[in-house]
């Protein structure tokens, strides 16, 4: 899925949902971000910033595969810090200051893109959310059940309101 008009070079600005499971020293569990990220054409390609998580990016040579890059990149930091925390409290505690750790100028470029968004002046094929809020949940499991699966990923551009 590459972007399709290109009446700009961007920013693209992604709000995600994933579900990311995680092993700790004496735990198990799930950390879930709606999350965000901006997108910017490069040399050839796409940088996935991460936003909410900030941080972690992305390249790709498509807009998606950029978002597929900086998604690996944000499990891994999910490992490490699963393999970091003493306990799943601690964990829980990490994973928010990931989670808040937002980063100025992709903020700047994300408010930037979803204002272009909400104009009409930046498109891809994905569907436009209007005013998302980025948050984080940490999920511990008691006991195996299907319900702790992941569900899937939802990706799409934020906006800050109905597109044009």
């Amino acid at each position: 899925m590459a972007a399709t008009t290109r009446e700009t070079e961007g920013p693209y600005p992604l709000v995600f949902r994933v579900q990311i499971p995680v092993q700790g020293r004496n735990f198990s569990g799930r950390a879930e971000f709606s999350g965000g990220a901006v997108v910017t054409a490069e040399d050839g390609g796409y940088l996935a910033h991460g936003l909410r998580p900030g941080g972690v990016c992305g390249l790709g040579e498509t807009l998606v595969e950029s978002y597929l890059d900086l998604k690996e990149n944000i499990e891994l930091a999910l490992y490490d810090l699963a393999e970091d925390g003493e306990d799943f409290p601690h964990f829980k505690e990490l994973v928010a200051q990931f989670f808040k750790d937002e980063d100025e100028w992709a903020r700047a470029q994300y408010d930037r893109g979803r204002e272009l968004v909400a104009a009409g002046a930046v498109s891809a094929d994905l569907p436009t959310r209007t005013s998302p809020a980025l948050r984080h949940k940490v999920v511990r499991f008691d006991r195996p059940k299907p319900a702790n699966n992941p569900k899937p990923v939802n990706l799409s551009l934020a906006s800050l309101r109905e597109a044009a």
